[in-house]
């Protein structure tokens, strides 16, 4: 009895939810199911998405791995923008453009100048972004401490503070040793590298030069002699700081003049003969007896080659009776 009591008692409570219910349902239905469906399609988005998501870092990875050239590296950071792949790819965009902005500063100041200007652009986006991952922002200082120092002109204090940042906030970082060559005194020095007035006198030197490819020469083509400057241009113009000047080849006696940079015109030529001009002499006549000599030893030498001829012996006679 009691059991079956209680079952009434479950199926009266069950009855008057559903009868209180029914008002809210008749209300409320239509907008619950709605969300309910929107719901649903939320959660299978988000999954899409992520899957989505999965595929295309795959794929900017791929992309990443197979770049060649900063121009790839470029792309890939556009195309994959937001996202460690992207970041990746611009930083190693801005250490390509480096590399190339300091070998290009020997050669051809002009397209060394841009490379550094698009290297320290990309560095300091890196640095910007506070969504940018440590590692990579640990290489994006030490690029842009090297950066402010390829581009210094003999002020190196923005240099010194990047490096000094790189060793506060990375202490570990693989880059500390070479940052600390460049702003710690060394064993036995009193002064850092770039804290010595002999570094900023050769960024200031080095920054004022202004090489172009047409400058190089080939070599063994009217090349200047140690001790001259190239273009004929006095000496101590293009003297590095701190390095003494080149003393002169002193001049060999019965030796043609070397060949300048400052080839003659018809108005400083001289009576000099020039190598290919110079005729050469006949060999002096021998001595008529000498030469007489070598001429008698060489009959007696045939004639004491050759044996001496036998007379042939005529046919002896027969006597007669």
């Amino acid at each position: 009895m009691k059991s079956e009591h209680r079952h009434d008692l479950q199926t009266n409570d069950l009855g008057k939810l559903m009868v209180q219910a029914e008002p809210f349902v008749e209300k409320y239905g239509v907008k619950a199911i709605v969300a309910a469906g929107v719901i649903f399609v939320a959660v299978l988005g988000y999954f899409a998405w992520s899957s989505s998501r999965t595929d295309q870092a795959a794929e900017g990875w791929t992309r990443l791995a197979a770049c060649t050239s900063t121009e790839d590296f470029e792309t890939v950071s556009e195309e994959f923008s937001g996202t460690s792949v992207g970041q990746w790819a611009l930083v190693h965009a801005a250490e390509s453009h480096l590399q190339s902005g300091i070998r290009n500063s020997f050669t051809d100041r002009s397209a060394g100048d841009r490379a550094l200007g698009d290297a320290k652009e990309q560095f300091q986006q890196l640095l910007d972004s506070a969504s940018t991952l440590p590692e990579i922002r640990e290489r994006a200082l030490f690029g842009m401490a090297r950066t402010e120092e390829s581009v210094s002109d003999g002020d190196l204090k923005n240099a010194i503070e990047l490096y000094q940042k790189l060793i506060q906030e990375y202490p570990d970082s693989i880059f500390r040793k070479l940052a600390e060559q460049r702003v710690k005194p060394e064993e036995g020095e009193k002064v850092a590298v770039l804290d010595q007035e002999e570094t900023k006198k050769f960024y200031k030197w080095f920054h004022a030069q202004t090489p172009k490819p047409g400058d190089r020469q080939r070599p063994g083509f009217n090349m200047p002699m140690p001790g001259a400057a190239p273009g004929g241009a006095p000496t101590g113009s293009s003297e590095t700081p701190g390095l003494p000047a080149l003393p002169g080849l002193p001049s060999l006696p019965g030796l043609p003049d070397p060949i300048t940079s400052s080839p003659l015109t018809d108005d400083n030529k001289t009576d000099e003969t020039k190598p290919g001009d110079a005729k050469p002499e006949a060999p002096a006549k021998a001595d008529s007896k000498s030469a007489e000599k070598p001429a008698a030893s060489e009959e007696s030498a045939k004639k004491a080659e050759t044996p001496a001829e036998k007379p042939k012996s005529e046919p002896a006679t027969e006597k007669k009776p």
